[in-house]
């Protein structure tokens, strides 16, 4: 698998992070992120030329973290940045052109924007995510770059970045 991410600076992920240490306190570093569409068709050299061109002409923009959520069916808890056509955009252009080789959460109509903070199957997630929302105070992420991340058995790779110009 190969996926798109809208990485997040650095100041953003800091405040992340200290909203995943509630849950999860020493915990690898988090890699802050958004991922636009994940993609699982054989050709990840086509994807990422194709994407790049489709991608040509979105400048850096900001988004706004308003919410930290709990996505039951995952098990995961996230935050949320609020609507934003940017990011939108990004997705909508990847996924009108790809969107039969992409994975269920990233296909047209089921996508939803988030960073993920804490995966936790086994544990009480609604009260995990109140001790997080009690620390969490909405926050703005910039995002000048799009990485494409190679999924591995024990992690991910970097394979490729578009820095986003005006």
């Amino acid at each position: 698998m190969l996926c798109v991410i809208a990485k997040l600076d650095k100041a953003a992920t800091e405040k992340l992070m200290s909203l995943r240490g509630i849950a999860a306190p020493g915990d690898k570093p988090l890699y802050g992120h958004i991922t636009i569409a994940v993609y699982t068709g054989g050709d990840n050299a086509l994807f990422i030329r194709s994407c790049r061109e489709l991608l040509r002409g979105i400048p850096p923009f900001d988004a706004a973290y308003t919410a930290i959520r709990v996505l039951e069916e995952t098990s995961i808890i996230v935050a949320a940045p609020a609507e934003n056509e940017l990011l939108r955009a990004l997705h909508r252009r990847i996924a009108e052109a790809f969107d039969a080789s992409l994975d269920r959460w990233t296909k047209k109509g089921s996508w939803y924007p988030h960073t993920t903070l804490y995966y936790g199957p086994q544990a009480d997630l609604r009260s995990i995510a109140d001790r997080m929302r009690e620390s969490f105070r909405p926050f703005t992420a910039r995002i000048e770059r799009i990485e494409f991340s190679l999924v591995l058995k024990d992690g991910y790779e970097i394979i490729d970045a578009l820095d986003l110009s005006p």
